[in-house]
């Protein structure tokens, strides 16, 4: 596993904007594979309320639509992608903020939440003004900390290896002297 961690951050690394395109491609293929599991799913479903098989089905062939543009256009499901990032960590440091300033805190606790909930928002709010650039360093973010673990767990295993290789050298094997 570390060896495989090492060579996908470097390839990360090298091709960040190919590394992108299959996030994108892989991105409109879950939305397609998503909304052919609504639609699939979508006769089983109670007829009572009666909008709930529409409101699944339109779901679905939204799904797949959407789908198909992430394939055709790359960067717009890129984008999206960014988006999410973007409103996710805005709604994080919203919430960070709003225990920070909460009664029942040390104040250690309550500056770390209220950092942490700045910083966040600062992040999110980034990413949604430069989507392109934000994901390419987060890519780069990514493929540094891939390589970093592939390190480690390399380390890791060279030194469990040889932790194995003397503990079993420490039995005596020699026949006992006759007393």
């Amino acid at each position: 596993m570390g060896i495989i961690s090492v060579i996908l951050g470097v390839l990360v690394l090298v091709w960040p904007k190919a590394t992108l395109l299959v996030v994108a491609i892989t991105f409109g293929l879950q939305l397609i594979v998503a909304g052919a599991v609504r639609l699939s799913v979508s006769r089983d479903l109670p007829s009572d309320p009666g909008w709930l098989k529409p409101v699944s089905i339109g779901l679905g062939v939204l799904s797949i639509i959407a789908g198909i543009i992430c394939l055709f256009r790359p960067g717009t499901s890129l984008l999206v992608i960014a988006i999410f990032i973007a409103v996710g960590w805005i709604a994080e440091g919203i919430a960070a903020l709003a225990q920070g300033f909460g009664s029942d805190r040390t104040t250690g606790a309550r500056v770390f939440l209220i950092v942490m909930g700045v910083v966040s928002i600062l992040g999110g709010l980034i990413v949604a003004i430069f989507p392109g650039s934000s994901l390419v360093v987060l890519t780069r973010i990514a493929g540094i900390a891939l390589v970093v673990i592939g390190i480690v767990e390399l380390v890791v295993a060279f030194m469990a290896r040889r932790a194995a290789g003397t503990g079993a050298g420490t039995g005596s094997t020699a026949a006992p002297s006759p007393a």
